[in-house]
C-alpha cells in the first residue's frame, strides 16, 4: 500500500539531506528575517511529525517529548541553538522515523487507513478526514510545504539551491 508515497517520501528525505548537508550545526537556529522558519525547527518538526503518523497507524512515538512541545503546532522558534537538538541527532531522527512510518504504512490495512482520525483541528479534520489521508499529507504536501521553507532559508541565507535544474 501507499507505494507511489513511499516512493515521494523518500525522495523528500534525499532533498531534506542535500539542504541541510552543507549547514554548518551552529547556523541551523539563524534567523534571517521574523517569522522565517530555521532548519532547526524544521528539521524537528518533520521528525516530530513521523511520530504523529506512526501514532495514526498504532505505533508509540520515538521522538523526545520536549521536540514535540518546542516544534509541534502553534509552538514558536527560537534563535537559541542550543534549544535544539543536533543536526546529526535530528537528520537521523527523521530518517529512523520516516522509516518507521514507510514501513508501519506498507502493514496497515485499508479498514486501519479509512478509520476517521479525531483531529480537532479544522483544516486537519476538514481536509485529510481519514487515517489514510492525514499519513499521505504527512508524507508528501506537509513535507514539501516545510521543506520549501528550508529552500526559502538557504536563499536568505546566501546558500544555493540544491536542485540542479
Amino acid at each position: 500500500m501507499f507505494e507511489r508515497e513511499r516512493k515521494l517520501y523518500g525522495i523528500m528525505l534525499g532533498l531534506c539531506k542535500r539542504q541541510t548537508n552543507d549547514i554548518d550545526d551552529s547556523k541551523l537556529a539563524d534567523l534571517p528575517a521574523p517569522g522565517v522558519n530555521h532548519p532547526a525547527w524544521i528539521l524537528t518538526h518533520l521528525a516530530i511529525c513521523t511520530d504523529f503518523a506512526c501514532q495514526l497507524l498504532g505505533q508509540a512515538p520515538k521522538c523526545p517529548r520536549e521536540w514535540h512541545q518546542r516544534c509541534g503546532p502553534g509552538s514558536q522558534l527560537s534563535s537559541e541553538r542550543s534549544f535544539y537538538a543536533s543536526k546529526h541527532d535530528l537528520v537521523a531522527a527523521l530518517e529512523a522515523g520516516q522509516a518507521r512510518v514507510s514501513e508501519a504504512v506498507g502493514r496497515a490495512s485499508e479498514e486501519d487507513l479509512s478509520k476517521l482520525h479525531g483531529v480537532p483541528m479544522a483544516f486537519v479534520r476538514n481536509s485529510f478526514p481519514a487515517v489514510g489521508d492525514l499519513v499521505a499529507h504527512l508524507m508528501t504536501t506537509h513535507t514539501g510545504y516545510h521543506l520549501g521553507q528550508l529552500a526559502i532559508w538557504r536563499r536568505m541565507m546566501g546558500l544555493p539551491g540544491v536542485l540542479e535544474i
